[in-house]
Parts: C-alpha cells; sequence; structure tokens
C-alpha cells in the first residue's frame, strides 16, 4: 500500500514537472518569436524609445525619496500631522508606488496594439493625420515632448497612443478612476502614470511635481489632457495648469539644456461612446466627476463595447458593417518653452499667485491651439449646420448648401476636414486639380472647385444622416428631414464638438 502511494506520488510529480518544462519551453519560445516581432516592427518604422521608461522602479523611489526638497516635506508633515518619520517615510513610499509605472514594450507594442487596432477599426473608420504628424518627427530628438489633448472620450486613451505607435510611446497622466484591477495594471503597463486630480495634501503633489520632472528631465514622452476631465456639453472645459507648470518648473534647473516641447493635439469623433450619460449629466446640471462615476462611465464602454463588436462582426461577416463614423487626431505646431519663457522673462522670479497666473495664459493658448486643430469630422460638421437652419423640418438641398457654407469658412481658417474611404474619388480628383492649378485659368479652377465642393457636401451630408437617422436623432422622407425634439440636445452636443464659432 505504501509503495503504490509512493509511485502515485512520483507519477503526480513527474506530470506536474513535465507539463512545467513543456510549459516553459512552449512560453518561452512565443516570447521570443513576440520580442522578435516587436523589435523588427520598432526597427522598421525608427520609432523612438524613451529609455528612462526601463529603470528600475527601486532606483526611481530611491532618487525621489533622495531630493532635498522631499526631505525637508517629510520633516514638516511629520511635525504637523504628530507622525513619526519612518511613518511620513512609508507615506511617501506608498505614494510612489501608487505613480509609478512599469513599461513594457510586450504590453504595448504587441498586446496593447494589436487590442488597439481590432478595437477602433471595427468601431471607426481611423483617419490618420499623416500630414501633420510630420511635424513631430521634426521635433529635436533630445527633447522632451509632451502632448496637450482635449478630452472627448475614455478611448482617447486608445485612439492617441494608436495614432502615435510608429512614431513614439506615449505615456499618459492618468486619473485615480482607473486605479482598479486590472485596469491599474494594464495602464501601468502601458508608461501610464498616476494622479489623484481632487487630493490637496502638499506632500502628495510634491512627490508627483518631482516625479513628473525626474520623467520630463529623463525625455519620456508624455500625454495630458489638459482639461482634466470629459466635456459633458461639447465645449471645451476650464484648462488645468498644475502639471504644466510642474514641467515648465525643471527650466528653472540651469543644468538642464534640452528644450521642453507642448504638443497641442485636436481629438474628434462622429460618435462619442459615453454621450448619452455626458449629454444627461450637462442637462440635469449633475456633472460627476468623481472615482466611482469615472470607472462606471469607464465600465459602460467595457460592457458596451463587447456587444458593438459582435454585432460588426456579424454586420462585417454578412457585408453590411455600420461603424460609428470617424475618428481621428490632428496635431497642432509645436510650442517651445523656450519661446514662452523669452516672452516671460522674469518668471521663475513670480511668486506662485502671479506664475499660476502666467502658467494659466500659457494652459488657455495651448487650448486655443487645440481648438484650431480639431478634426472636423460629417456628423460634428452636419450637425452644426442643422442647428444653424433653425428649422424643425428643411430640404436635404438646404442642409447641403449650409455645409457648403460652413466648409467654405473652416478652409479658410485651415482647419483639417476629416476625409475617409467614402471621399476617395472626390481627394484623387483635388490631388489632381492642385497638381495642375498653376497650367489652367483661374475661372476654371474656381468652377471645379466650387463643383468638388458640392461634391464633397453631399458625401458629409450622406455619412452624417447616416448615423443620425440611425440613432433616432432625425427622421428622413425622401428630400425632407425632421428633427426628433428628443433628441435635439445631441446635436448641440455634437455642433460644440466642432469648435466652430461664425
Amino acid at each position: 500500500m505504501i509503495i503504490q502511494i509512493i509511485k502515485f506520488t512520483f507519477i503526480i510529480f513527474g506530470i506536474i514537472l513535465a507539463y512545467e518544462i513543456l510549459r516553459f519551453i512552449i512560453k518561452d519560445k512565443i516570447l521570443k518569436r513576440l520580442y522578435r516581432s516587436m523589435r523588427q516592427y520598432i526597427s522598421e518604422y525608427n520609432i523612438k524609445l524613451d529609455k528612462y521608461k526601463f529603470m528600475n522602479k527601486f532606483i526611481v523611489k530611491q532618487e525621489i525619496m533622495n531630493d532635498d526638497e522631499i526631505h525637508n516635506a517629510i520633516l514638516v508633515h511629520a511635525r504637523e500631522n504628530g507622525l513619526s518619520i519612518q511613518q511620513v517615510d512609508e507615506l511617501v513610499e506608498q505614494y510612489i508606488e501608487e505613480i509609478v509605472p512599469f513599461f513594457n514594450l510586450l504590453s504595448y507594442y504587441k498586446i496593447g496594439f494589436w487590442i488597439a487596432n481590432v478595437f477602433l477599426n471595427i468601431l471607426y473608420e481611423v483617419v490618420i493625420d499623416r500630414e501633420n504628424a510630420k511635424k513631430i518627427s521634426m521635433i529635436p530628438k533630445d527633447s522632451a515632448v509632451v502632448f496637450v489633448m482635449n478630452h472627448r472620450s475614455n478611448v482617447d486613451y486608445v485612439l492617441v497612443a494608436f495614432m502615435l505607435a510608429r512614431n513614439i510611446s506615449i505615456s499618459y497622466a492618468v486619473g485615480e478612476w482607473a486605479r482598479v484591477w486590472p485596469l491599474e495594471y494594464i495602464f501601468k503597463s502601458f508608461g501610464a502614470y498616476f494622479l489623484r486630480r481632487q487630493y490637496r495634501e502638499k506632500l502628495y503633489h510634491l512627490v508627483l511635481e518631482k516625479y513628473i520632472q525626474m520623467i520630463s528631465r529623463q525625455g519620456v514622452t508624455q500625454g495630458i489632457f489638459i482639461e482634466g476631465g470629459l466635456t459633458r456639453d461639447g465645449r471645451f472645459r476650464d484648462s488645468k495648469i498644475g502639471l504644466l507648470d510642474y514641467i515648465v518648473k525643471i527650466k528653472d534647473n540651469h543644468e538642464f539644456k534640452n528644450e521642453i516641447v507642448f504638443v497641442p493635439v485636436g481629438i474628434n469623433y462622429d460618435w462619442v461612446l459615453e454621450d448619452r450619460i455626458l449629454i444627461k449629466e450637462w442637462k440635469e446640471h449633475k456633472e460627476k466627476t468623481g472615482f466611482r462615476e469615472n470607472v462606471q462611465s469607464l465600465f459602460r464602454i467595457i460592457l458596451k463595447t463587447p456587444f458593438i463588436i459582435l454585432l460588426n462582426f456579424m454586420r462585417y461577416i454578412t457585408g453590411s458593417l455600420k461603424r460609428h463614423g470617424y475618428a481621428s487626431v490632428s496635431f497642432g505646431d509645436p510650442v517651445p518653452v523656450s519661446e514662452f519663457l523669452k516672452k516671460h522673462k522674469n518668471f521663475f522670479k513670480l511668486n506662485r499667485h502671479d506664475r499660476l497666473s502666467v502658467v494659466k495664459e500659457l494652459a488657455d493658448n495651448l487650448l486655443d491651439r487645440i481648438g484650431d486643430v480639431v478634426p472636423v469630422t460629417p456628423v460634428c460638421l452636419t450637425s452644426k449646420a442643422i442647428l444653424m437652419i433653425d428649422r424643425d423640418i428643411f430640404d436635404r438641398d438646404v442642409l447641403i448648401n449650409t455645409i457648403i457654407r460652413i466648409n467654405h469658412e473652416l478652409k479658410k481658417r485651415n482647419r483639417r476636414i476629416v476625409i475617409g474611404k467614402a471621399f476617395k474619388s472626390y481627394q484623387q480628383t483635388m490631388d489632381t486639380l492642385n497638381a495642375e492649378k498653376n497650367d489652367r485659368k483661374k475661372e476654371l479652377v474656381s468652377f471645379e472647385e466650387d463643383f468638388l465642393g458640392v461634391d464633397e457636401a453631399r458625401n458629409t451630408a450622406r455619412i452624417a444622416l447616416e448615423i443620425l437617422k440611425r440613432r433616432n436623432i432625425i427622421v428622413i422622407r425622401k428630400k425632407e428631414i425632421t428633427i426628433n425634439k428628443k433628441y435635439m440636445a445631441f446635436l448641440e452636443y455634437y455642433a460644440n464638438l466642432l469648435h466652430y464659432q461664425e
């Protein structure tokens, strides 16, 4: 009996050992293959990797803990709160542990990129701003680049990272709403650092400031949502200045010779996944921005997305795929911090109140620049046109003429009109016309541009009306369009997303 038990034990142990050896071999081969593929991808597109992202968290923690200002702040905090130095040290270490990510190349460039690619392209037709994206490659390689963005949706994180994946990996400043499992692990493996937006403790903010300044000095590329939260009514929210102030203050150190560059980024969609809850909060004057509400908003997307993806996948198989319109990102001209400081030579000598007032000017200027590059999508443009018509029932031709007029004004302001696959023939004809413009009579060129403008407006109206009709925001009978007053707020919201004033 004992011999049988021993034999059985050895058999079980052997099976487990064989399984673990096999699992190790297979796992090792898979990981090697993935890493090889990832290295080829990075090499092929000459992607800028921020080496400091790979720094061991222990070293980062020690560098922050050894900072003189942190030392003094620990002493003050301990004295003011009746705590021991060891207790406050542990509190600071807890803050550092919470803030600092652990970047993983495999997570970012294989798992994350693949998921983003599938997720975005099933939901939207993603249109990349290749022309303005070239501005990014012209920024000096040793610069600390900070992408400053408007905030439309929780999808923004995925969209911007996907757009920039062939240039750089971006580290986001993420609010405390994402500090839930497994989101915290996922975001940290993508290089995102966490911050508490409503937390007022001085010691915490000093730790956060030191970390942000540390990674900025090391040239880590960052992404900041300058509004601090999602827009509810479609208009820009008031700009936030805390993170900008931390970053600009680095230039007060004369040993730091590199440039810091802010890049304005405009984000827009034809269909914001959270629009119903955002519009409801706007109209009920019950805006919720706390941890609980943000998590609920995110999980609505997570729960809703598989259903949308499955539905669109079935439509794809049957040849009737209906996406949520366009999603796009545009880039503005880079803003070097040195240029800003030339205009404010005494910036670092100002008291805190006056200094923050100047930073607020910088933040508002960046927000204006973002407004100038927000992509013009069909639903936003058409919603604006419908509101300008100001009638409950109107003819399609009236709508098209209004779109033509708005389009003309937008192009004079150099706004980027999002043009996808539906505009392929229009774009090809326009490219040919531009190439031959110098060899043709001005009158003929003007006539052809007007003709193409009508074609562009018709396409815009067709794409937008299909989406608005699908969402019951409008009713279409032949050439007559009727607004569903129940959803008037949706038209207002999307018209505001356009960021266009007459």
